[in-house]
């Protein structure tokens, strides 16, 4: 099965867009919250390291070197570094290549010292793996200056800040942010996670519940199309669903009125009809003259079968008679039996049918016809039913001419008929197939034809069960 990325239905590309905005949204936040926190951290950082470094310069200033030598070692911890530099062995620093945080920490440095003091600050890589050349030159002369203080971490926030006493001398001070101040925040992957998943979730529902109702009308409208006297949809839902049920319904109780009243009327015609052909074929048969009679009779015989025919068309489309369970061993035995009886060789076959639901009238007329085709095209008709699950499988073939491929689609339609069939031994009303085709698709079903090998044409009507009750 083929992926596709971009669903086809609607609550799928409803929920996918959901997702979408809601990952890209919470991604985006997230980023801009690690930015802030990192500004914000080394910030505070910054701060409560120039406060100590002021502090420490406080106390180094009034003492004397060797008072300064003592205690430069005491206030070594892990992250901070405590040095004296001679004036000599101060680095030049090029300020107008000063990074803005060494900027922003010399400003708070300022801040907190009393007086003026020269005042040098340098960031430090925060990686000697990005800057391979770099970190270890910075590394050298740290150690150099600090006199050994000890190594310099690949990770944070690192610098050293210089202060030069009133002796000449230069207070080196090396401080470097913990590396667990920027770990990234694993907990927030996790709460992202089970955001986006807790929003997807809920969006599905939400989606769910509105395209719900238009699954339910669209099944309603696939009954509709099998059975007219389905029942109406229940009117329940939001505002929006129910105003829609409620137009739904109202076009069933129009359609089913429409085709009553057409059906009323086709039905009160063929009556009128029926009557002055009647009086008709009673006056023909007095005629004396035995050709002009029989040819009379065989208009009016055409036009009795073109007015049933009619009936039957109207009928089977319509679809309005009851469904029933229906035993097809039985129907199709009555089926040969009556054929059998006037003379035509038609054989059915039939294995283990269980009873399938079916309007049982109109099936009938509509394998008859089929039958009625056969023997009439191709002498001799083989009707085969099987069972495939839910789904009846019934061909009809016979031994006749077929029929072209690019004529089969049209011999679905109303009153068309083959050229060659068209004379007074074999010609009909051309509502044949069309009735039969009506009354498969009022089951649900599908009509097909083919050309057999062997010769002849074989129909094949497909039913699903499912298909039909839905």
């Amino acid at each position: 099965m083929k992926w596709r990325p971009w669903p086809h239905s609607l609550a799928g590309q409803m929920v996918w867009i959901l997702f979408i905005g809601v990952t890209l949204a919470l991604i985006s936040s997230a980023a801009i919250h690690l930015y802030d926190r990192n500004e914000a951290m080394v910030q505070m950082e910054g701060l409560q390291a120039a406060q100590r470094f002021a502090s420490i310069v406080q106390v180094m200033e009034p003492l004397t070197p060797a008072e300064r030598a003592k205690l430069a070692p005491i206030l070594k911890t892990s992250n901070q570094f405590v040095a004296l530099v001679d004036a000599k062995d101060a680095p030049q620093i090029d300020h107008s290549t000063e990074d803005a945080r060494a900027g922003r920490l010399k400003r708070l440095i300022a801040r907190y010292l009393e007086g003026e003091h020269p005042i040098l600050v340098e960031v430090l890589p925060t990686s000697t793996e990005q800057h391979p050349m770099q970190g270890m030159r910075q590394m050298m002369r740290h150690r150099h200056h600090m006199a050994g203080g000890g190594p310099l971490f690949n990770h944070g926030f690192s610098y050293i800040a210089r202060v030069q006493l009133s002796d000449g001398r230069w207070l080196a001070y090396h401080n470097h942010l913990p590396e667990e101040a920027f770990i990234w925040p694993w907990h927030l992957l996790w709460s992202i996670l089970i955001l986006i998943v807790v929003v997807t979730a809920l969006a599905f529902l939400a989606v769910r519940l509105v395209t719900r109702p238009l699954a339910r009308l669209a099944g309603a409208a696939r009954a509709l199309g099998h059975d007219l006297r389905s029942p109406p949809l229940d009117q329940s839902g939001s505002r929006e669903v129910r105003e829609v049920v409620t137009a739904f319904n109202a076009m069933q109780a129009r359609i089913v009125q429409h085709v009553q009243e057409r059906s009323a009327m086709l039905a009160a015609v063929s009556h009128d009809l029926h009557t002055p052909l009647t009086r008709m074929r009673l006056r023909v048969e007095m005629l004396k003259e035995a050709k002009l009679r029989d040819a009379l009779l065989g208009n009016l015989t055409e036009m009795e079968n073109m007015t049933e025919s009619a009936m039957d068309y109207i009928q089977g489309s319509e679809g309005m008679e009851e469904v029933r369970l229906t035993d097809l061993p039985s129907l199709l035995e009555e089926l040969e039996e009556s054929w059998r009886e006037i003379g035509q060789d038609v054989t059915v076959q039939c294995c283990d049918l269980s009873p399938f639901p079916l309007m049982p009238r109109s099936f009938r007329r509509a394998l008859s016809n089929l039958i009625q085709n056969g023997v009439k095209y191709g002498k001799r008709v083989e009707v085969k039913a099987t069972m495939h699950g839910e789904r009846l499988r019934i061909s009809v073939a016979d031994q006749g001419p077929g029929i072209p491929e690019d004529q089969m689609e049209r011999m679905l339609r109303p009153f068309k008929r083959l050229d060659a069939s068209r004379n007074s031994k074999t010609g009909g009303t051309g509502l044949g197939l069309s009735i039969v085709d009506s009354i498969v698709q009022a089951h649900g079903g599908k009509l097909t034809m083919r050309n057999r090998p062997e010769g002849g044409l074989e129909v094949i009507l497909t039913i699903s069960k499912k298909a039909f009750l839905s």
